[in-house]
């Protein structure tokens, strides 16, 4: 295997400068740079890069902890972050790191240790697990580069991206309201999750906003695991089932109550599915009997759903990968860059799973 000796003997330079150009350093001339650069192919050298990373202290690398990376939803976050690494320095590539934790703290403790032990440059945590404070507030500590998605602790100053989810939610709700319903419903999502809260406040928001009272037995709390888990410990692999069956029984229990509303807005796509399949059992039709708007725009199909896909708020899950280690590599690269909060706004997806109140009121005339 060639050297770096190698490479200087063959171009006819010093070693240092050979190195120099290496490390992306001025003071070599365009001739040199040439003949390195034909050293280099005709020997097929491939430099050290541990070596490189301890010479300028970089390993060119960012981590990324999540709790799911197999989740449908991931894919668009992860095409995001790497196109955002490749676009950041044309010169110098960045690679992009995965560790999945499953919603286990100590794992995810595990992954950040690994990770900041010289082995990337920065690293970056996505989801809003109220669990991963106390990891957030450790990091900040350390002064070791990281950065948020979708999560903000108020008394720590780093770089986050995230959702306006309290909007998302408001007018996800309002588009309800304006369909002319009154009754409208809440499922919420996993009460482990910051975002839950944001979604739920926005929905109550919106009613309040529009001089509907809030009622409290049609804010639905649907069961998850107890404890610092995430859902998507229980995911197969057509996705995160703990959701949709959360929502399904939630759904037969209200069904069974006999408080039927006139619209929903679910915390997430997926607790709708599993309540859609809950509705159809019991001869419930969307949207005729009840109008249903989500969160997310995710697929049923990668969750075992025949249903069409609903109205909802469509994440930029690209945006937020792409921006984020973006925002993040130039913080690395200019560590005096006071620290920033970016929030983008989901985008209101209408399909055919809501309609309005009069309409709906016609087709129980018609059927009676």
């Amino acid at each position: 295997m060639a050297t770096i000796k190698d490479v200087a003997e063959r171009a006819g330079l010093s070693t240092t400068l050979v190195s120099r150009y290496l490390n992306g350093r001025k003071g070599v001339s365009p001739d040199s740079r040439e003949r390195i650069q034909l050293a280099i192919k005709e020997l097929n050298y491939r430099p050290n890069g541990i070596a490189r990373s301890l010479v300028l202290q970089k390993t060119q690398s960012i981590g990324i902890v999540l709790d799911n990376l197999c989740a449908p939803f991931a894919a668009r976050l992860i095409s995001g972050l790497e196109q955002g690494a490749e676009d950041f320095d044309k010169e110098n590539k960045y690679n992009v790191l995965f560790c999945s934790s499953n919603g286990d703290l100590q794992k995810k403790k595990r992954h950040i240790s690994y990770l900041t032990q010289g082995r990337v440059d920065g690293i970056i945590i996505y989801g809003s697990l109220t669990s991963d404070d106390t990891i957030i507030r450790e990091l900040a500590d350390s002064t070791f580069p990281f950065l948020l998605i979708e999560n903000t602790v108020d008394d720590v100053n780093v770089d986050k991206v995230t959702i306006d989810n309290a909007e998302g939610a408001y007018r996800a709700t309002e588009h309800l309201i304006k369909l002319g319903h009154k009754r409208i419903a809440h499922m919420a999502g996993n009460m482990n999750l910051k975002i839950t809260l944001e979604r739920m406040n926005g929905y109550i928001r919106a009613l309040q906003d529009y001089k509907i009272p809030v009622q409290s037995d049609l804010i639905l709390y649907p069961a998850f695991p107890e404890g610092e888990h995430h859902p998507a410990q229980d995911s197969d692999l057509r996705g995160d089932r703990t959701y949709y069956d959360a929502g399904y029984l939630e759904m037969k229990k209200m069904i069974m109550g006999g408080n039927l509303p006139d619209a929903i807005f679910f915390a997430s796509d997926i607790s709708a599915f599993g309540a859609i399949q809950a509705m159809e059992e019991s001869g419930i039709r969307v949207p005729e009997d009840i109008s249903i708007i989500g969160f997310d725009d995710e697929n049923p199909a990668d969750y075992g759903c025949s249903c069409q896909p609903i109205s909802t708020m469509r994440q930029p899950l690209y945006d937020l990968g792409y921006i984020g280690i973006k925002q993040l590599l130039a913080s690395i690269n200019a560590p005096d860059l006071p620290k920033e909060k970016i929030v983008l706004n989901a985008k209101l997806i209408v399909r055919e799973s809501c309609m309005p109140k009069s309409d709906m009121e016609a087709e129980v005339n018609i059927e009676d």
